[in-house]
């Protein structure tokens, strides 16, 4: 399975929950009737995501099926 879903566990966690609320949004219409509840709720989760991603990458994680080309520096 660490072939097919690349990361960590806690990252793919995040990426349920953030689909549950979401789904819980949807359900209650914040899009349409409390659209800065919504707005807030949608920025509130991508800064936890980006912030949880980036803190938690440590230097040789594997991030891409296929091997990244070194640069030349140029």
């Amino acid at each position: 399975m660490s072939e097919i879903f690349l990361g960590k566990a806690r990252h793919w966690l995040l990426f349920v929950v953030v689909a549950v609320c979401f789904f819980l949004t949807g359900i209650y219409h914040l899009h349409v009737s409390q659209f800065n509840i919504f707005v807030g709720i949608t920025m509130a989760l991508a800064v936890l995501l980006v912030f949880s991603v980036i803190l938690d990458y440590r230097p040789g994680d594997r991030v891409t099926r296929e091997d990244l080309p070194e640069s030349d520096g140029d």
